[in-house]
């Protein structure tokens, strides 16, 4: 496991920076936030996925209608 827990390899890791930082394009909010928003609906999804090869695309569809949502009632 990596240095949070969060990733079982650098693979995966990896996988999930590559995801993030194609959802930080366009938003207008910090890529920290962004970070902390993402990692925290992989730990929701983590404990229930049964395959998590699909994790990257379905972590980043979420985090998407969570900024979607934030902007329209901001």
């Amino acid at each position: 496991m990596t240095e949070n827990g969060l990733y079982e390899n650098d693979l995966e890791k990896q996988q999930h920076v590559h995801a993030i930082q194609i959802l930080t394009e366009g938003v207008r909010i910090s890529v920290e936030e962004v970070y902390q928003l993402y990692e925290g609906v992989l730990r929701e999804y983590k404990r229930e996925a049964k395959i998590k090869i699909f994790l990257p695309i379905l972590v980043a569809k979420r985090v998407r209608e969570l900024l979607e949502k934030n902007r329209t009632t901001s």
